[in-house]
């Protein structure tokens, strides 16, 4: 039963206003002036507020600012009904936002229409925050989800005096749950982990780590993956090279041609540097979304987070000094 706060001064007019809204079935309550009705609306948080202009020790005017100013109150709408009819007092209210204004003497009509539909209008409104906290809700729970398997991942092997990444983990996580606002939220989180130094290094077979990341690999049947030319030592983090080597292998998997289902693992090594491939038949991405894929906990419209994996695969090797592209 929807609730409404009757704010009159003069007793005759606030019972008549009681009468009229009782039989349609509201919960009344009532103050005999502004500073009463404030206190109520706090209470009793009413969904309506049918209030006078002109009462002592706090007037309709007052009281309706006093509330816009308070966050438990602000969205209460609001009726002005006076018997200053004059334009520049039905302006004064509707510029401080009031729903409606209406004179005295009342019209039953007016008064029932109007209330219904500003009740209306705010249970849709209500609707629509609800749907949006729940789907905001939603979004965040799956940006911890995947947060966490993040934490997993990087976390897998390493020692737990590197109180550095813990930290830097648990801010992350603390920033995504209270973020509403994703896109800032990522580019703080990015000039954190841009700052991380990471120094646990040593000579890591990488033809091996790549075998163990295939043989571990949950695959098609159909799928084959090879290494095309024996692949390198280099200095790394061998926990890391191999969370690098498992994302981008189970993103191959999940992007590969379905009818031709080879990828195949290589490195093409310089004086300068090693160029590592991993080459698929895979479905085209438009040229103008190479540099997006990468994007940290990128977020569309359907709430589901995308490129988060290849994230983490890009931070990794930009800690090894390294690049990654399509």
């Amino acid at each position: 039963m929807n609730k409404i706060l009757i704010v009159e001064d003069t007793l005759e007019i606030r019972e008549e206003i009681f009468d009229i809204l009782t039989m349609e079935g509201y919960t009344i309550f009532e103050a005999e002036n502004g500073k009463t009705g404030f206190e109520i609306a706090l209470k009793k948080n009413p969904d309506l507020i049918v209030s006078d202009i002109l009462m002592p020790e706090m007037n309709g005017f007052e009281m309706f600012e006093k509330l816009k100013n308070n966050k438990k109150t602000k969205s209460i709408p609001l009726i002005f009904i006076s018997a200053k009819g004059e334009k520049r007092d039905i302006r004064s209210a509707m510029n401080l936002g009031a729903e409606d204004y209406l004179t005295k003497p009342v019209n039953v009509n007016d008064l029932t229409n109007a209330v219904k539909s500003k009740i209306k209008k705010k249970l849709i409104i209500d609707k629509e925050i609800i749907n949006k906290t729940t789907v905001l809700s939603d979004t965040l729970k799956k940006q911890q989800q995947l947060l966490d398997n993040y934490s997993h991942l990087i976390l897998d092997g390493i020692k737990p005096s590197q109180k550095n990444i813990l930290e830097l983990l648990a801010w992350t996580q603390q920033e995504l749950e209270e973020t509403n606002n994703f896109r800032d939220s990522n580019i703080k989180i990015e000039e954190k982990w841009s700052k991380l130094k990471y120094t646990e290094y040593k000579s890591i077979n990488t033809n091996a780590i790549a075998k163990q990341v295939i043989h571990k690999i949950e695959k098609p049947s159909h799928i084959r993956i090879t290494i095309s030319t024996k692949l390198p030592h280099i200095i790394a983090n061998e926990h890391m090279l191999e969370k690098v080597f498992e994302i981008l292998i189970k993103n191959a998997i999940e992007r590969i041609h379905k009818k031709i289902g080879l990828i195949e693992i290589g490195c093409k090594t310089t004086e300068k540097e090693n160029v590592f491939s991993i080459k698929y038949n895979y479905i085209r991405i438009n040229p103008k979304s190479h540099k997006k894929t990468f994007e940290n906990f990128k977020t569309i419209k359907s709430s589901k987070s995308i490129g988060v994996g290849l994230n983490i695969v890009k931070k990794i090797i930009t800690y090894h000094n390294g690049n990654i592209y399509i």
